[in-house]
């Protein structure tokens, strides 16, 4: 038993590098994308420099999140039901599965109820589905609350079927639906399950212009917390506290009938960017300036070209990287918006946002190929890596490693970094 301990601890201290943190959220934390680790992964396959492998039941796009000693999932199994995972993160060993309901609602044929990624604070974990089903979990995998906000607030009404992820602030969920129908902001008090307040979110607009698949991120700074959706060809910032307005930008109409928004918002080094759908790269992006005093002087630069259509972008470093959803990858300078590479790394259809960490930009395509990138303004590409095996899911990085999520598997690399 002792010398199981031991192996065990040792294991545990290999995939926690100097830095190692949560992540616990879609795009890790507050929505970002951004890890502050070092030490992770440069190369892996299917079979070398994989740390563990576990068979995932059903189908889902949403993504790992990281907590502690943990490795949250939701997933659809054959059957319709709607399930949470819990992984232990060293070993790959399943600790619990846990049935929320079971149902389908209309969905893209790419994508199921599981899309959404659940959200946790180590003690409690919060699954949305694409049914509407909200459940609070404990970390034993008991059942806190259980809420159906389809039936509650009516169906949803999207062209795609529901796809954005629940977020958490000082105790509060947030759950944004964006529709062609009565479309809303929600903060609910995580532990009992109660509406802390709720604000409505119809813009005016006709048709899939209403539709928002985009989840929203947290922008910290000057003093306060600003929550930050996108959706209905505008972005808007509220007060997680009250749900108070702060600021509001619009104009992101794009010119084509498939309006809608996929790629949602990203931050860093206070500005704001935005990208109103890039479908058949007819899209563009905007940054913005949370703290300026009006519209006029809100909006910092517009570029037409590079705009993806589904990825969410990253900003590292003063520069901003995307993705487009035809495998063409950009930087661009954060402060003005002009180009420093653009650069094909994939002929396969790309769907999955980048993540980023300790100089690196990790880009996945629908293969569940990674192209690994240097994080500068010079292009040079790392390392290529192959799983082959589809994946609409964006990696988790926590305690040294990277999690990927295919098509039946959740992959753990880790063990092979350089600085």
């Amino acid at each position: 038993m002792r010398c199981s301990a031991f192996l065990i601890l040792i294991l545990a201290t290999s995939l926690s590098p100097s830095g190692a943190a949560d992540w616990p959220c879609w795009r890790g934390p507050d929505g970002l994308g951004v890890s502050h680790e070092t030490g992770l992964p440069i190369t892996w396959d299917k079979t070398q420099n994989i740390t563990w492998r576990i068979e995932v039941p059903g189908k889902g796009a949403s993504s790992p999140i990281v907590v502690g000693e943990r490795v949250y999932l939701t997933t659809q199994t054959e059957d319709q039901g709607l399930h949470v995972l819990a992984i232990d993160r060293v070993s790959g060993r399943l600790v619990w599965d846990r049935e929320i309901g079971r149902g389908r609602l209309h969905a893209n044929g790419l994508h199921n109820m599981a899309t959404p990624t659940p959200v946790s604070d180590g003690n409690y974990i919060w699954a949305m589905f694409g049914t509407g089903d909200l459940a609070c979990l404990e970390r034993s995998g008991n059942l806190v609350w259980h809420r159906n906000l389809v039936k509650e607030y009516g169906e949803y009404k999207t062209n795609h079927g529901y796809g954005s992820s629940p977020m958490l602030d000082d105790g509060k969920l947030f759950v944004v639906c964006m529709h062609q129908g009565p479309s809303y902001v929600l903060a609910i008090d995580g532990r009992t399950g109660a509406n802390v307040w709720k604000k409505d979110r119809n813009q005016g607009l006709e048709d899939e212009a209403q539709d928002s698949y985009s989840s929203p991120i947290f922008l910290r700074g000057q003093g306060h917390t600003q929550m930050v959706i996108e959706g209905a060809e505008s972005v808007t910032a509220y007060e997680p506290a009250t749900g108070a307005e702060l600021w509001s930008s619009g104009g992101l109409k794009v010119p084509h009938h498939a309006g809608r928004t996929i790629s949602g918002p990203t931050a860093g080094e206070d500005i704001v960017i935005a990208v109103a759908s890039g479908f058949q790269n007819r899209g563009y992006t905007v940054a913005l300036s949370p703290e300026a005093k009006d519209e006029t002087s809100r909006k910092l630069w517009t570029q037409t070209k590079y705009s993806p259509d589904c990825p969410t972008p990253v900003i590292y470093d003063g520069d901003l990287f995307m993705i487009r959803d035809d495998g063409n990858a950009s930087c661009l300078d954060l402060k003005t918006g002009q180009p420093r590479w653009q650069e094909r790394l994939f002929s396969d259809n790309v769907k999955v946002s980048p993540v980023v960490g300790n100089g690196k930009i990790y880009f996945l395509s629908g293969q569940g190929n990674c192209t690994v990138v240097k994080a500068a303004p010079i292009f040079e590409v790392l390392a290529t890596n192959r799983l082959d095996q589809a994946t609409l899911s964006t990696p988790a990085i926590s305690h040294g490693a990277l999690f990927v999520r295919t098509e039946g598997y959740l992959y753990c690399a880790a063990g092979n970094s350089k600085p």
